[in-house]
């Protein structure tokens, strides 16, 4: 038995394979030589055993064995894998001391040939080159949305369960999707909100990011009864570490593929690493605050902790949550103090609002005529409208575009722009030196 082989790549996603064979030294080399970097099971190179694994397992690549007198066998299973999933890539398994298996191989199409007698390095490098340039043409280049919270408890989860069964309804007679993506804290209240169960969570689909195709997101993701798709936190948070930021982030990307519509929840998470990357990748970032003065000192925090880690604030919107003007701070005030542009004013609702939590449902279902909702609705239309033309972040759509500046020179430019956007803040508040 050979050696474990190192990773294909530095990832924490673990890939499984098939490998239809019916030689059982073969199948344990292969599944020895790529142990260290995802489960390869053997199944039968027969069509009726072959392609429900394959259905069930959703792997990475199919390893077909052309050993021996199953030459013929293993080129009808590369036809039927073929027909059965054609975005899967398909490696040969043989020995070039038996050419005419090779030659087979060629013959039903399969460019890449593992010689189960040249090494595991050679094996490695075959499919670390076939994994590395796997291609899957994309049916949408759907956009993400991240709602950022002030501080704990400004309702971002509410209105970002509201806002995605919303962007879902809206989307549907016209075969859109969309996608909450609950990575706020307290973790899974959108569970709640939603009346619904999340089996599989966000560590758990960043881990099989490479098995996501059309029926593995239909099937493991769980499903709200208007159709949207949902994935949270897991219950054990210390599970987080296992997974790289920019593995999370590279998720978020690939369900573009198959959500027209990401919103993300990241209210109440404290991790602005995190935080950052995630910002970088959306397409439209909000900050969600409520009208009073811990919550816009605690954006002023955020915004400089944010620009701190060289993330561009003045891509961000505000939405100014639980307004009632009876408390004397008007919604364009803090835009003005915080140096946002407005996107949104979401009406104080305590009372409808928790009485459809308490009754399992949204506001969105439960009251459509609320004003709550019909502020909803304009924040959904406003997303709905950028996703058909592909526009721009809809905070900045009033923003005076200034020169031709390259690229470089606005990585350098943005970082000062928000320091000295900070700045002018301060002119409006005293700031405590600490917070309790």
């Amino acid at each position: 038995m050979n050696a474990r082989a190192e990773p294909l790549t530095e990832r924490d996603v673990v890939d499984h394979f098939v490998f239809a064979s019916s030689h059982e030294s073969n199948a344990r080399w292969l599944a020895d030589t790529l142990a260290a970097t995802g489960r390869l099971e053997q199944v039968s190179l027969e069509q009726a055993a072959l392609l429900p694994r394959i259905a069930a397992l959703h792997p990475s690549l199919v390893f077909v064995d052309f050993s021996g007198s199953d030459v013929d066998a293993a080129a009808s299973a590369v036809q039927a894998v073929r027909a059965h999933s054609p975005q899967l890539q398909i490696v040969a398994v043989g020995t070039v001391a038996e050419p005419e298996g090779a030659i087979a191989a060629l013959r039903a199409g399969v460019r890449d040939f593992i010689d189960v007698r040249a090494g595991p390095e050679e094996a490695i490098r075959i499919a670390r080159h076939v994994l590395e340039n796997v291609t899957e043409p994309q049916a949408r280049h759907g956009r993400i949305t991240v709602l950022l919270g002030a501080r704990v408890g400004v309702g971002v989860s509410t209105l970002a369960a509201n806002l995605a069964v919303l962007l879902q309804k809206q989307g549907a007679a016209t075969g859109k999707h969309a996608a909450i993506v609950d990575l706020g804290l307290p973790a899974g209240d959108s569970m709640l909100y939603l009346n619904t169960r999340s089996e599989f969570d966000f560590v758990e689909a960043v881990r099989n990011l490479r098995r996501f195709d059309k029926t593995f997101v239909h099937t493991a993701l769980t499903r709200h009864a208007s159709g949207l798709a949902l994935t949270t936190l897991p219950p054990d948070l210390s599970l987080l570490r296992t997974v790289s930021f920019s593995s999370a982030v590279a998720l978020l990307n690939r369900l573009r593929a198959f959500f027209d519509r990401q919103i993300v929840d990241l209210g109440g998470f404290s991790n602005n690493d995190f935080i950052a990357q995630v910002a970088r990748a959306a397409d439209e970032i909000w900050l969600v605050c409520d009208p009073s003065i811990a919550s816009v000192v605690s954006a002023i925090d955020l915004l400089r902790e944010l620009a701190d880690a060289q993330v561009d604030t003045s891509r961000f919107g505000l939405v100014v949550n639980r307004f009632d003007p009876r408390l004397g701070l008007a919604a364009d005030q803090i835009a003005s103090r915080l140096d946002l542009p407005l996107v949104a004013t979401l009406p104080s609702r305590q009372v409808p609002l928790g009485r459809a939590a308490n009754q399992g449902k949204l506001i969105v279902d439960a009251a459509e005529r609320d004003p709550y909702v019909r502020a909803i609705a304009a924040l959904a239309q406003r997303l709905s409208t950028r996703t058909n033309e592909g526009g721009t972040d809809p905070g900045r759509e009033h923003e005076v575009r200034r020169g031709s500046d390259s690229d470089s020179d606005s990585a350098i430019v943005a970082p000062m722009q928000a320091a000295a956007r900070l700045a002018r803040i301060k002119r409006f508040l005293h700031l405590p030196q600490k917070r309790s």
